[in-house]
């Protein structure tokens, strides 16, 4: 195990959520040696989808 290592991960996105979870399943860090920096409330970047109803009715309604 890594014990003793800590990782910082900045961005909630896509890319530091995997890079959490590929430290902790092959780098064997525990989950509570992880900490991500987020500026937002919600982590997932541009994949939240916070406004997925919105733009689902934009572009229904468009033909999409």
């Amino acid at each position: 195990m890594a014990s003793g290592r800590k990782a910082y991960l900045v961005g909630g996105g896509i890319g530091s959520l995997a890079a959490a979870a590929f430290l902790i399943r092959d780098g064997g860090l525990k989950g509570s040696d992880i900490t991500v920096y987020e500026m937002l409330p919600i982590l997932g970047g541009s994949l939240d989808g916070a406004a997925a109803h919105r733009m689902a009715i934009r572009c229904a309604a468009a033909g999409c």
